[in-house]
């Protein structure tokens, strides 16, 4: 990579500490994590190794093609070099100011640390989000190369507007999730009086939500579909199968994963209220829900959709919920099959899924909602129901 010296952002990180300087590659990309609120830990992402593919390490909408070994891979590279800092004041501020300028680049950057010492690469499991390489303490960091920003995204950040309009705006100018969950992750969305740091998996959260609440109003007066569709698609592993019908939009998501525990099984449905509902379900069900209201306003019409997600792989879960996000919009993107009524969509799907259906609807709403009758199953689950 080209360095610029006239492009040098210098920022100081503080002048007690003093170890040895490293030369680090960043896609470029950020982590917030919490520790004791309103202290983070705030860090840049970035390799010690140069690479010519540095620019898709934390792209995953680049990763189409890559099995789960060549993306666990990359992530492991992506050590955290960072600090503590308090997400209210901002403070310190260069600290801050170099993360912002991270968030809004578009072009890999070239970064000088000073850090005590480099772990072993290791890959880190971020609940709720992608692993990455250990934390690294790090000062002085100085960014070499001139950072390319996009105009669009400098002139919404510097808008005194609500969170949720800019994501909306940022989100229509074709700016992926992740690229926006950063920016609302540092501190550079929202009402100015009121922007902070804040954990990034909480920054997708929001940013979910957001978008999801105002693709609702959206879709208000765009008309429905009228057709029983069925996908399916598969991912390092899970399969996803999207069951579609006419109804106002809506998106239930039920997951049914083999561990070696056994069994797990989780389900959250639109609308209704679920107690037992856990977080890791959640997070599946934000991302689930993200990549079928994003399909219903690019095609300007919604239906109720259910989300159908069987995992076997173990390895698979260390990709998080991007992967079912990605798995979701894999099985909207791939050929439907039209169905002419509910019977033979049912029929169709009831062949489709694994394990059989009346496993999906034991103890779910899933009967209601697709208008079946509940089949008894046995009272456990064993992995070979699931082969």
């Amino acid at each position: 990579m080209a360095i610029d010296d006239a492009g040098m952002i210098q920022t100081q990180l503080g002048d007690s500490f003093r170890g040895k300087t490293v030369t680090a590659f960043s896609p470029p990309g950020i982590v917030v994590e919490p520790l004791k609120y309103p202290i983070v830990r705030a860090s840049v992402l970035a390799s010690t190794q140069a690479s010519e593919f540095i620019s898709i390490y934390d792209h995953p909408d680049s990763w189409r093609g890559l099995d789960s070994d060549a993306i666990l891979k990359m992530r492991k590279c992506l050590f955290r070099f960072g600090a503590q800092v308090d997400a209210k004041t901002m403070e310190p501020s260069p600290l801050v100011d170099t993360l912002q300028t991270v968030a809004l680049s578009v072009n890999p950057l070239a970064l000088h640390f000073e850090v005590s010492d480099i772990p072993q690469k290791d890959l880190v499991p971020l609940g709720g989000l992608l692993p990455t390489g250990p934390a690294v303490d790090a000062r002085n960091a100085t960014i070499l190369n001139e950072p390319e920003t996009s105009r669009v995204a400098e002139k919404i950040t510097e808008q005194d507007i609500p969170a949720a309009e800019a994501i909306w705006k940022l989100l229509d100018y074709e700016y992926t999730l992740d690229q926006v969950a950063r920016l609302m992750s540092v501190g550079l969305l929202g009402m100015k009086d009121n922007r902070r740091l804040i954990p990034t998996k909480s920054a997708y959260k929001a940013t979910i939500d957001a978008f999801v609440n105002r693709a609702i109003m959206e879709l208000i007066d765009r008309p429905l579909t009228s057709k029983f569709t069925l996908s399916t698609a598969e991912l390092h592993g899970d399969v996803f199968t999207i069951f579609a019908q006419p109804g106002m939009p809506r998106v239930d998501y039920l997951r049914v994963q083999r561990t070696e525990l056994g069994i797990e099984r989780g389900f959250s449905f639109e609308g209704i209220k679920n107690v037992s509902l856990d977080p890791k379900t959640s997070v599946f069900a934000d991302n689930a829900r993200f990549a079928v209201y994003h399909d219903f306003v690019q095609r300007r019409r919604g239906c109720q959709i259910t989300v159908f997600h069987m995992s076997r792989n173990q390895r698979s879960e260390m990709l998080g919920p991007w992967r079912v996000r990605a798995g979701v919009k894999g099985a909207l993107e791939s050929d439907m099959l039209e169905l002419d009524s509910r019977e033979n969509a049912l029929a169709v799907l009831q062949s489709l899924l694994s394990p059989n259906l009346a496993v999906w609807t034991q103890d779910t709403p899933l009967a209601e909602s697709l208008n079946v009758e509940v089949a008894p199953v046995e009272p456990s689950l064993s992995a070979a129901t699931l082969r």
